[in-house]
């Protein structure tokens, strides 16, 4: 497994180069520069003021029932169009058809089109095809999966082994076939005793209860992202074992982390403040503090002592971040009740943070290249 360069001409992930300062420069046509603290402060600020506008004003039985169990498919179609997967395939850098000096309306809008067209085609697949089920509450179930195995191929199996074999467009078709067959596999370990679908055709009557292992997943989440190439440890210690050994070994610990940390906190709090308020919002922290602030302040560490800073301030983070959230987030809490849905302030709280705060960055900072701040180089070396 390649492991991330010195920031200074690209950087290697998982034997995929991806963007480096030359690109990034020619992209944006002007001088590479670092944003201030202060920039980034308001970059965020900005996107919690859209995102918030967005889940109040938009009708609120759509956005729950539809737009939301939908957006997991946005969330898996940003991760396979992006540079771990595809290289930025088909319209974004490195290794799309974007060239020097095009600037950012092609990547940006190109890619958007197509994640919004698997926004739309996903959900019609699993409703009208397979398994035939109902987008809400059903698709979150089947979501949570989709956005599990997601992020567990890039972050943890750095879209390996077609990532160093294939082309750019066999990585990016490739991978996303392996996300959805993977998908589909541990669809069959969930069963819906316990709600309304008990024993419906599409029930798979597994051995896990879904609402369980939803969330399961989310705090299998917060490890996968903590020893992530990109995040918090950056995959340390895991690319010193060689492949697959190290990804294996991600794996499982990941596995393990999230059901100790999941089945412990049932004992001490209620579910939906484990899995949505605490462990959705240290995945919104380890995202923004690695992707929009750059692990500020402690590049000048290495690992494992800059992931282990990491760690702490995330936690630390997403302390706060509950607590802005019980008062940021009561507005649109009242709406929801006044629908009649099963969404407590956690959830929405959650929704909130990674189904359209980090979203949105994500989709701003990988394809319309953060503008108009100066875009984000490449990842430092962990060591």
């Amino acid at each position: 497994m390649g492991v991330p360069g010195d920031g200074q001409d690209g950087v290697t992930i998982g034997g995929m180069a991806t963007i480096g300062n030359e690109e990034v420069r020619e992209a944006r046509g002007g001088v590479l520069a670092v944003p201030g603290i202060g920039q980034l402060g308001l970059y965020l600020m900005v996107f919690m003021a859209v995102s918030w506008a967005l889940m109040y004003f938009i009708p609120t039985n759509f956005l729950f029932t539809v737009i939301l169990p939908a957006s997991f498919y946005v969330l898996y179609s940003l991760v396979v169009f992006c540079p771990l997967i595809s290289g930025g395939w088909p319209f974004a850098p490195p290794l799309g058809s974007w060239k020097h000096g095009q600037g950012i309306w092609k990547p940006g809008l190109g890619t958007t089109a197509l994640i919004i067209a698997a926004a739309i085609a996903g959900p019609l697949f699993t409703t009208h095809i397979y398994p035939k089920f109902p987008l809400f509450p059903v698709g979150f179930w089947w979501g949570i999966i989709l956005f599990t195995v997601t992020l567990w191929y890039a972050f943890v199996w750095n879209g390996w082994p077609l990532n160093q074999k294939t082309s750019p467009a066999v990585r990016c078709i490739g991978g996303g076939v392996i996300i959805l067959v993977v998908t589909a596999i541990l669809w069959q370990l969930l069963n819906l005793s316990g709600t309304p679908f008990a024993g419906a055709a599409f029930d798979p009557r597994g051995p896990f209860q879904a609402e369980w292992f939803f969330g399961f997943l989310v705090w299998t989440i917060v490890w996968i992202q903590a020893f992530s190439n990109v995040l918090t440890f950056q995959q340390w210690p895991f690319y010193k074992f060689g492949q697959p050994w190290g990804e294996v070994a991600n794996t499982l610990l990941s596995i393990l982390l999230g059901w100790g940390c999941w089945v412990g906190s049932l004992q001490i709090m209620s579910p939906t403040f484990s899995f949505a308020a605490v462990a959705g919002s240290i995945i919104g922290m380890q995202n923004f503090h690695g992707a929009i602030f750059g692990y500020y302040p402690f590049l000048k560490f290495k690992q494992p002592i800059r992931g282990i800073c990491n760690f702490f301030t995330e936690i630390a983070l997403a302390s706060v971040w509950i607590a802005l959230l019980r008062v940021l987030m009561q507005p649109v809490v009242v709406k929801v009740q006044a629908a009649g849905l099963p969404f407590d302030i956690n959830v929405v709280s959650v929704l909130y943070t990674l189904h359209f705060i980090a979203l949105l960055t994500l989709i701003h900072n990988f394809y319309f290249l953060r503008a108009p701040l100066p875009p984000s180089g490449p990842p430092p070396s962990p060591e």
